[in-house]
């Protein structure tokens, strides 16, 4: 299906009436595999694919014309931080139908694999072992040798596609990158193995899982020719309250980003979120913003607010460079009915650095997991506020082309 929206701008001497154009739709509740497929073939480039889970994910780089398996590991108790990649020639990496990504080794070992087992179960599973380490990429926080294995059961509660009005356009624009929280909260079995120390996770409300995939080739960059600015980066915000009955559960997903796109377009700035008070009540918040004109949707009325603020900005130095991040996040949204704010505080220790790498630069997004979030959600017709708590369990992102040293690839 074809559609076509017609912008009427005014321009005076001096103002520009901004524009708010409505969204058909409000995003794909559940989304069902067809839309976490894998899609090179309907782009002409498509140099990063992400799919990844509670634990570990798998990145296409077809900067490198191969796959990498990353692992990332926080333990705020511990205070203790770690990732391990591994990379694998590009013949090493397939598709089985819709969704079925897997690495296989020189010896046909399965390394790494995301199985659907319908539309709302998924089996990830992957195995770093000393067998396979010629492979590995880099490590930080962990020797080069250190095994690691896990075989987790997903079965998803909540998921959310907020961009396949979008997906027409981004195909024309050769791939500014998309997001498909297509499990944001899911119950998980099964279990993680880090050298000799197991954890074991049970079906039940003490865990919880994550799962979403992104593919594109256009990561969130400053104009040319202008003095970068680190307000061109994108954000993702995570915080779930577990629920012994699952029709009660808390979820809240948001992801935020501006970039430079082209000379035509210019400056987009995307926003989205997906706010599951329970089983019945939710929200769905979509504002895409381009030549000072809006294109937005809301579930729940009218987008009334969607804001984010940065503070406490912190230098950290590792091996891979230097880099400036906040410490502080606090996302502000607003409907008709509700009023919600996410304050992230997060210490450096909550974080890795991601490495997604493209043909021309390296994109870091430092991850945040386990971070103090206070959370707020008021009922604005009655004024009786729903939540006040504090989570510790809280998602934070923030990403940024900083300047990277990328290490070599394995021999």
């Amino acid at each position: 299906m074809q559609f076509f929206i017609f912008l009427l701008i005014t321009i005076s001497y001096l103002t520009v009436i901004s524009v708010a154009i409505p969204l058909p739709g409000n995003g794909i509740l559940q989304p069902s595999l067809h839309f976490q497929r894998y899609r090179q073939s309907e782009y002409k480039n498509i140099f990063l694919t992400i799919n990844g889970g509670i634990i570990g994910f798998v990145i296409i780089l077809m900067m490198y014309d191969g796959a990498a398996v990353g692992f990332s590991f926080v333990d705020n108790k511990r205070n203790y931080r770690m990732q391990k990649y591994e990379f694998y020639e590009r013949n090493a990496f397939s598709v089985n139908g819709t969704f079925n990504f897997k690495i296989q080794s020189k010896t046909n070992e399965t390394i790494f694999e995301i199985l659907p087992l319908d539309d709302n179960i998924f089996r990830i599973r992957g195995n770093m072992t000393n067998e396979n380490i010629n492979n590995v990429w880099f490590c930080d926080g962990c020797p080069k040798d250190l095994e690691i294995e896990w075989d987790l059961t997903l079965s998803r509660i909540y998921g959310w596609y907020a961009q396949d009005i979008f997906e027409a356009p981004d195909r024309w624009l050769e791939g500014v990158i998309m997001w498909d929280t297509y499990s944001h909260t899911a119950e998980v079995e099964g279990r993680v193995k880090i050298q000799d120390e197991q954890t074991i996770m049970i079906k039940n409300s003490g865990f919880r899982a994550y799962g979403d995939c992104n593919w594109g080739d256009i990561m969130p960059s400053s104009p040319p020719k202008q003095e970068t600015s680190a307000k061109y980066a994108w954000g993702w915000y995570y915080v779930n309250i577990p629920s012994n009955d699952k029709s009660q559960e808390l979820s809240i997903i948001a992801g935020t980003g501006l970039t430079y796109t082209d000379a035509l377009l210019r400056t987009m700035d995307g926003r989205f979120s997906d706010i599951r008070l329970n089983e019945t009540t939710h929200i769905e918040l979509r504002i895409a913003t381009v030549w000072n004109t809006s294109f937005e949707s809301c579930s729940d009325g009218k987008l009334r607010r969607f804001d984010v603020e940065r503070s406490n900005w912190v230098n950290i130095t590792d091996s891979f460079g230097n880099a400036t991040i906040p410490l502080r996040q606090l996302v502000t949204m607003e409907s008709d009915s509700y009023l919600i704010t996410m304050d992230f505080n997060s210490i450096e220790m909550n974080y890795n650095r991601l490495m997604f790498a493209f043909r021309d630069y390296v994109f870091s997004d430092f991850e945040g997991l386990g971070v103090s979030t206070d959370l707020v959600i008021i009922e604005k017709s009655t004024g009786k506020i729903f939540k006040n708590e504090t989570v510790k369990s809280g998602g934070v992102e923030y990403g940024y082309r900083f300047d990277v040293n990328v290490p070599p690839l394995p021999k």
